[in-house]
């Protein structure tokens, strides 16, 4: 056989199980190939130069140890097509990860200081050559370490979608067993995909500057359509309350952050549109109707092309166990329900778990199910979020206001707001750490009900400060109340 820097992982461990767990022993790099599904994913577009990268090692060296295998464990002869330029730690076109790094941060400075994009592709293609979703997400988290902030990197996430965009066409989707969470998010992409579809064949019908008469016959199809292409937030809710959180603990926030910010932008397109859809001027009606066509494809592409390869290579299994078993916390979009042929992991049970016995209150003791059943049903939404700024608790409670699920537990709080409101989350914080607020209050109206919100600083009695207390409520019935009912009135 002919042995390439091009030929796949996924082709020679088809052929060659064994190589399995020699590359596993070889480099440490390499035991994520245990994992079936990852070799199912990413291991069909990982090639030996790839995985050279991956290991820091040199290809050609890689090559050596592969071959030297198959022909001691088959007795088959192995011709080696030795690559242009090797070198120890080398990657794609002979540069050091470091080198790697480099350049990519130079050309995406570039395309931000206005350099044209053509141009830039060029130097890409003729430099580096190739990414993979897993090095876009670490460079935007080395950009946004080094000080650019995540709002720059969202306005010009598309261009680095296009400047990547002919090294990221060449891999394949993920596929994922029915019940993985992927697989989930990707049974709801398809349904979204068929509504877009559905939207641009009726904007393609009456053409871009259609008559009042023709359009005032396809505006109700186009809201209905808008209303049901609206579920797809709950997709997005699910991302940034399971996702997210974990992958801020491996160390790529930024991602994450970035496209929370794209989220927040398409959730004010889905509110516009359907303003402008019941009105008159159906002009910008369209228009705001095909932005939003766009940006939600655009979504669907960044999810399928970088954000799911890239976490189905850092994740490992039990935080996958973690996404799925906080998912109903949160729910589907549209009438996906996930399979049962990948299931999660129980959750263990030990030191996180609750003790049993009784827990010694300042008046009184309780068992810990009596206290989570009164927190539970108390009737507001109750989070507490400790002095490291970490979410420790919140409340399991059907009077929630906002998504919550359990992925949320141990997340820096700064993370669980949009980008948008972070300043002000921080600023409150900090009073409370300083002892200058006791309490930040806020009101709002919200879809049609009364939101009344709480931050409260907890102090022990040696002046500790032990964290914060969120306490929300829908007092719209507590507001519209008049007169007096006392309490032998309660029938």
């Amino acid at each position: 056989m002919l042995l390439t820097k091009d030929t796949t992982i996924y082709a020679l461990s088809k052929e060659y199980p064994f190589l399995v767990d020699a590359l596993a022993g070889h480099n440490q790099a390499f035991e994520k190939l245990r994992n079936p599904m990852l070799r199912q994913t990413m291991g069909r577009v990982a090639t030996i130069e790839k995985a050279a990268a991956m290991g820091n090692e040199g290809v050609l060296e890689l090559m050596l140890f592969i071959a030297g295998r198959i022909m001691a464990a088959t007795g088959t002869t192995v011709e080696i097509a030795p690559p242009a330029l090797e070198g120890q730690g080398a990657s794609a076109g002979g540069l050091s990860n470091d080198q790697r790094l480099t350049l990519l941060k130079e050309i995406i400075r570039e395309l931000h200081d206005g350099v044209e994009l053509s141009k830039l592709q060029e130097k890409f293609a003729r430099t580096v050559g190739d990414i993979t979703p897993e090095e876009i997400a670490s460079l935007e988290q080395t950009l946004v370490n080094e000080g650019l902030p995540e709002s720059e990197i969202k306005k010009m996430c598309h261009l680095h979608a296009a400047l990547f965009q002919n090294a990221l066409e060449g891999q394949e989707a993920p596929s994922m067993p029915p019940g993985h969470p992927v697989c989930t998010y990707g049974e709801e992409n398809e349904q979204a995909k068929d509504i877009l579809a559905q939207i641009r064949q009726e904007l393609e019908k009456i053409g871009e500057e259609s008559g009042e008469t023709v359009w005032s016959f396809v505006v109700s199809h186009l809201r209905f359509l808008v209303q049901e292409l609206a579920g797809i937030q709950i997709h997005y809710a699910r991302k940034e309350n399971q996702l997210f959180p974990l992958l801020e603990q491996h160390d790529l926030a930024a991602p994450g952050k970035v496209m929370w910010e794209v989220h927040d932008d398409i959730r004010r397109q889905f509110r516009l549109v359907p303003e402008l859809l019941a009105g008159k001027e159906s002009v910008a009606a369209r228009k705001a109707l095909v932005d939003l066509v766009e940006a939600v494809d655009d979504m669907i592409r960044k999810e399928e092309r970088i954000l799911f390869p890239m976490t189905l290579q850092v994740l490992t299994d039990k935080d996958w166990s973690r996404c799925r078993l906080g998912e109903e916390e949160i729910g589907y979009a549209f009438d996906v329900t996930p399979g049962k042929e990948w299931t999660a992991a129980a959750p263990g049970t030990g030191p996180e778990g609750l003790e049993t016995g009784l827990i010694n209150l300042a008046t009184g003791q309780l068992p810990p199910e009596v206290i989570d059943a009164m927190l539970c049903n108390l009737p507001v939404d109750v989070s507490f979020v400790d002095a490291d700024d970490k979410v420790a608790y919140y409340s399991d409670s059907i009077h929630r206001l906002f998504p919550r699920s359990p992925g949320v537990i141990g997340r820096d709080v700064k993370n669980c707001h949009p980008p948008k409101s972070l300043h002000m989350v921080t600023e409150i914080l900090e009073a409370f750490k300083r002892g200058e607020r006791k309490k930040a209050e806020f009101w709002l109206e919200l879809g049609g009900k009364f939101i009344h919100i709480q931050y409260l600083a907890l102090w022990n009695k040696q002046g500790k400060y032990l964290g914060c207390l969120e306490v929300g409520q829908d007092a719209t019935h507590v507001r519209s109340l008049q007169g007096q009912r006392r309490l032998l009135e309660w029938e």
